[in-house]
C-alpha cells in the first residue's frame, strides 16, 4: 500500500510543475497579444497566470463544464470507493502519478490500468470516511486536448488509539485531458501534496 505521507511536500512554492503551452499563445501575453504587466513598483513578484482568463465561445464553455464534471466525479468516485467509475475517467493508457517532494531520490509512483486504479482506492481503506473537496480548477483548451490544474482538500477520518483523528491534505493535480469519442477523460493526472494537517477529531456534543 502506498504511504501518502512520503509524498508530502514542505511548501507549495517548491512543487511547481511546468505545463505545456497547449494554447500556442506566447508566455507572458494574453489572447489579444498584450504583454504581461511590468514588475510591481514595490518589488513584489508579478507573474502572468499560466491559465489566462480568455473569452470562450459556446463550445469552449461547454468543454470547461465537462472538464469540471470530470474532476468532480473523480473526487466522488474516491469518496464512494467506486473502482469502476474511477477507472472510467481515464482514457486508454491513462496514468495517475503520485509526485515525490522536492529533494526526494525516489521516482514518482505511477498507477495505471485496472490494478493501478484498485491500488489508488485501496490507499483510503484505513479511513472510516473521506471527503475530497474540489476547489480551483483552471484549464487551457487546445482542440481535443487540454491541460489544467485542480486544487483539492482531502479530509480523511481514521481510527487511532480508540478515538478518531482527521488528516487534511492540500492537494494539487496537474492534469492532461484528452477528448475521446466526444467525452473528456484524463490522459495523465499528477498528484502533489503541499501540506498535511493531522489532529484529533471533535464530534458535536449534547446540550
Amino acid at each position: 500500500m502506498t504511504d501518502l505521507t512520503d509524498l508530502t511536500s514542505p511548501h507549495p512554492l517548491n512543487t511547481t510543475t511546468e505545463l505545456p503551452n497547449a494554447s500556442g499563445i506566447p508566455e507572458g501575453t494574453d489572447r489579444a497579444g498584450e504583454h504581461a504587466p511590468p514588475a510591481h513598483p514595490h518589488g513584489f513578484a508579478v507573474a502572468t497566470p499560466p491559465y489566462a482568463v480568455l473569452a470562450d465561445d459556446e463550445h469552449g464553455l461547454r468543454d470547461r463544464m465537462d472538464l469540471r464534471q470530470l474532476v468532480d466525479t473523480y473526487a466522488y468516485a474516491l469518496d464512494r470507493r467506486m473502482t469502476e467509475l474511477f477507472a472510467s475517467l481515464f482514457g486508454e493508457g491513462g496514468q495517475l502519478v503520485l509526485m515525490r517532494p522536492p529533494g526526494s531520490l525516489r521516482a514518482p509512483y505511477v498507477l495505471d490500468g485496472r490494478d493501478g486504479w484498485a491500488k489508488a482506492l485501496a490507499v483510503l481503506d484505513p479511513c472510516r470516511v473521506t471527503t475530497h473537496f474540489v476547489g480551483n480548477h483552471l484549464v487551457r483548451l487546445a482542440g481535443d486536448s487540454a491541460t489544467g490544474e485542480t486544487y483539492c482538500l482531502a479530509h480523511e477520518i481514521y481510527p487511532a488509539d480508540g478515538a478518531d483523528r482527521i488528516r487534511v491534505r492540500s492537494i494539487r493535480y496537474h492534469d492532461s485531458y484528452r477528448r475521446t469519442n466526444g467525452s473528456w477523460l484524463f490522459a495523465r493526472r499528477e498528484l502533489t501534496i503541499d501540506w498535511t494537517e493531522d489532529r484529533d477529531l471533535c464530534y458535536p456534543s449534547g446540550p
